[in-house]
């Protein structure tokens, strides 16, 4: 049988992610959405619980307003037939490395991987530039590269379990959560195929009435699961997957080694599942590498990602509160509070040389290294809405937004970037041009770019004829802006239309010259 399990929930900047691969259409075919959540407890609705996964309709500047379900064994099916179609190649199943090592820096591939192919138990050396672990939480790569794996483990026990159920809970295809008194606070999420995950807290009582974690049978599973959703009744027709597991927050130490072994993943972050936040951390993971960077973009990757893993009130520090909570149990923070652990459940999971701040006035009201908000532009011609996020599709590029503002009043200062964008040393000069793609937005409605901007557009035109783009990042149309947008679609810098030398300056931090 497939073995199933893991992580299966997706949140919307993930599902953002995603969509600019092209990926996030397959995936929600695949599986299921939410929309919102309800708590309940002895049987009645009540306020508390899962509320990070209630009443996402709420949610701001994001065409995303909702949660994603489908069990990684499927996502991952997705990406490998993706990846076939657009690259050629398949993953190798039931492969093990069984060591690397680094040559001269000079050669073009200077890893050497050795790898089992555990079928045919034969060996084989593989050349190439960089070695990626993204092997889970016992990651063979990050023991090889000898990287510490910082942290701790509780004493918590969780059951986590994928079946086909009948019940008499309301809205039972939501985001749920139920209160229990003797299982915790209960997960309930659809997934797949009409299935649910179900969840529950395996207590130290539990675990001594069945003889330790060896006697936790799936029928003991069930039975307690049966118990743990009282007063609601519940019937297992089927039963796919279920596994008992310890709750624990660790981080690697660090996740790259000489700038060729680098760590993604569980395999340099774990986590309980109380907030899923394992698969969508491992998705955010992502590096691609062209050649055209210099040493410390790659030395980023370690800052960056590390940084937003381990910071106080993101990933590490949110699950800890989280699954102590979920546990039935209240952490140190909240010691001496009276009131049930449901309600005090919250995640707030909102730099590096990559976000960078133009000298004078701020051009934007959204600041470098923040995520860039979804807006709809207007095609030219047919008049369509577009998605801002949609036409920034990630293809290892940085997008180059130029707000015109009302040209109006810009369209001399548009000039004049015409003219120094043409320049010998200007950095579209200086630098490879497939490593950039161009947008012009301007505030402003009209039959053709020329005839709009009086220049020739920079790049592919989007109207924003009722300002809603630059009013949502806060440009002035009186002034515009020039906003660059990291491959990942968060935004690298703002500089002003006559800006530039900006650009090149702050390219010239990144790329090879």
């Amino acid at each position: 049988m497939p073995c199933y399990g893991r992580g299966c929930t997706m949140w919307p900047r993930t599902i953002e992610l995603l969509d600019q691969l092209d990926l996030a259409d397959p995936l929600i075919q695949a599986g299921v959405v939410t929309r919102t959540g309800l708590h309940f407890h002895d049987g009645h609705r009540v306020k508390g619980g899962l509320m990070y996964g209630s009443r996402m309709d709420k949610l701001g500047d994001t065409f995303f307003k909702f949660a994603l379900h489908l069990r990684q064994r499927l996502i991952e099916e997705i990406f490998s037939t993706a990846t076939s179609e657009e690259y050629g190649f398949r993953p190798k199943m039931l492969h093990q490395i069984e060591g690397y090592t680094i040559g001269a820096e000079y050669d073009t591939h200077p890893v050497t991987v050795r790898v089992r192919d555990l079928k045919t138990q034969t060996v084989a050396e593989i050349k190439c530039r960089y070695l990626v672990g993204a092997d889970g939480g016992k990651s063979t790569v990050r023991k090889l590269a000898d990287i510490s794996f910082e942290g701790e483990n509780t004493k918590s026990r969780w059951i986590r379990m994928d079946a086909l159920v009948k019940t008499d809970m309301p809205n039972p295809r939501c985001l749920n959560s139920i209160d229990s008194t003797s299982h915790g606070q209960i997960l309930w999420c659809p997934i797949d195929n009409g299935m649910t995950r179900i969840g529950y807290v395996f207590s130290a009582a539990l675990i001594e009435k069945y003889g330790g974690v060896e006697g936790v049978t799936q029928d003991v599973a069930i039975a307690e699961a049966r118990k743990a959703l009282a007063p609601f009744e519940l019937e297992f027709l089927n039963v796919e997957w279920f596994t008992i597991y310890g709750i624990g927050q660790r981080i690697a130490g660090t996740f790259c080694v000489d700038n060729r072994v680098f760590l993604a993943g569980d395999a340099c972050h774990t986590h309980s599942s109380g907030s899923a936040q394992g698969l969508n951390t491992g998705i955010h993971d992502a590096l691609r590498v062209q050649g055209f960077a210099r040493k410390n973009l790659l030395d980023s990757y370690n800052d960056e990602r590390r940084g937003v893993v381990q910071t106080r009130s993101q990933v590490i520090d949110n699950d800890k509160v989280i699954s102590t909570l979920i546990s039935g149990h209240y952490p140190p923070r909240f010691q001496g509070r009276s009131e049930p652990p449901r309600f005090l459940f919250s995640l707030d999971v909102s730099s590096s040389f990559l976000n960078s701040n133009a000298l004078g006035p701020s051009r934007a009201t959204i600041d470098p290294g923040e995520r860039g908000p979804d807006v709809y532009l207007t095609s030219l011609g047919a008049g369509d809405p577009v998605r801002l996020q949609k036409i920034l599709s990630n293809r290892a590029k940085f997008s180059i937004v130029v707000f015109a503002g009302s040209p109006e009043h810009t369209r001399p200062i548009l000039l004049e970037l015409r003219i120094a964008l043409a320049a010998q040393d200007s950095f579209v000069n200086v630098f490879p041009k497939q490593i950039f793609q161009w947008f012009t937005v301007p505030a402003a409605s009209g039959n053709g770019g020329q005839d709009i901007l009086g220049c020739q557009p920079f790049g592919k035109v989007y109207l924003d004829g009722n300002m809603k783009a630059h009013e949502k990042y806060g440009v002035d149309v009186q002034r515009g802006a020039i906003i660059v947008f990291r491959p990942d679609g968060w935004v690298g810098t703002v500089v002003p239309l006559q800006g530039s030398a900006l650009l090149r300056a702050y390219f010239e931090m990144i790329l090879e010259v």
